[in-house]
């Protein structure tokens, strides 16, 4: 039988334009990664630079300790509740102790907010376990970081956290809640051919599928809901039972039941992983990973409002109102996010 040229190349081009792309986001996420590790380009500090910083993340700590403990006391959670007033809010009895990470060796007791630098922090707790950066990288292609750490730091019981929250140097690294929300959509829903690729089909069939066939009123196989979609999904869901990428802080790491030492911000994370270095005194084991934002830049950027202009300002207020005790709790604005919205 003669077969048409032509024809062979039209029936390998998807094959071969699937292999291109999966070398280009493989080849991608290798120099991330590189990034990742060695951080951004950032001149050494001299001594009085390294001192200003640490004086003042050591004054955003001690407000930021303040913020939370009147928040919670606002809004009678936790450790502030007052029994004979309602709560505004449900709110768990006591901490997840499961999620913590508990480094014996070191005193600290670490909760990740996943999407809010948890990689950085997880890959520096590795580092202090003894594991090497050779053995976690190559680690990475058959294990997360998460799975990774918890080989080392695996769960304690509900006691030996709860002695480790009295005892140990307390950890949490916050985000501002609009932007952990669009990199959870972007990484984990909205582009179903890469991430099939690279392991987050869970995600496709635990939330994205049910989100289209909930809010998209036409017959589609296609599984990413849009962002619109993702947080009609969110205004109307109970954020209890949300997934970890997208649960509001205060469900997850309880700030009103576990009095942090250390509140890192994302947007002040270089800085502030100075100060976590220096409090734990780890100055002799690791070194900041990545050169972030030193001067608290709050600022939305272009993706930010490429999204958001999706929304209408009646959903952006929505959305604020099921995250408003994060926003408050940690001093962040949804004013910049609302002027992005439709008119």
């Amino acid at each position: 039988m003669a077969y048409c040229s032509a024809c062979l190349a039209t029936m390998r081009t998807p094959r071969i334009l699937r292999l291109l792309v999966l070398a280009f986001v493989s080849i991608f996420l290798l120099l991330v990664y590189r990034n990742f590790l060695i951080g951004e380009s950032h001149a050494p500090l001299t001594t009085a630079q390294k001192n200003e910083l640490l004086k003042e993340a050591e004054a955003d700590m001690n407000k930021r300790r303040v913020l939370i403990e009147r928040v919670c006391t606002k809004y009678n959670l936790g450790l502030y509740r007052n029994s004979a007033e309602p709560q505004l809010f449900k709110h768990p009895p006591t901490p997840q102790y499961s999620v913590f990470y508990i480094d014996k060796q070191h005193k600290m007791s670490y909760c990740p907010i996943y999407k809010a630098a948890s990689t950085t922090w997880l890959h520096q707790m590795l580092i202090l376990s003894g594991r090497s950066e050779q053995s976690i990288k190559s680690k990475l292609k058959v294990q997360q970081l998460s799975e990774q750490a918890r080989e080392v730091y695996p769960v304690e019981d509900s006691d030996q956290v709860e002695e480790a929250l009295r005892t140990y140097l307390k950890l949490v690294i916050v985000r501002h809640p609009f932007e952990r929300l669009l990199s959870a959509y972007r990484d984990k829903l909205e582009n179903i051919n890469v991430g099939l690729e690279h392991g987050v089909e869970y995600f496709y069939k635990s939330h994205g599928r049910k989100i289209v066939k909930k809010y998209r009123n036409e017959t589609s196989s296609r599984l990413e809901p849009t962002f619109r979609e993702f947080v009609s999904y969110l205004i109307k869901e109970d954020p209890i039972r949300f997934d970890d990428h997208w649960i509001p802080f205060y469900l997850f790491c309880t700030p009103c039941l576990v009095r942090y030492d250390v509140i890192a911000h994302v947007e002040t994370l270089f800085r502030d992983q100075l100060y976590i270095i220096r409090v734990a005194d780890l100055e002799d084991e690791i070194s900041p990973l990545w050169a972030h934002l030193t001067k608290g830049q709050r600022s939305a950027g272009e993706t930010a409002k490429r999204y958001f202009s999706q929304l209408n300002r009646w959903q952006v207020q929505q959305l604020f109102e099921k995250y408003r005790l994060d926003f408050e709790l940690f001093g962040y604005s949804h004013d910049e996010y609302l002027s992005f919205a439709e008119k």
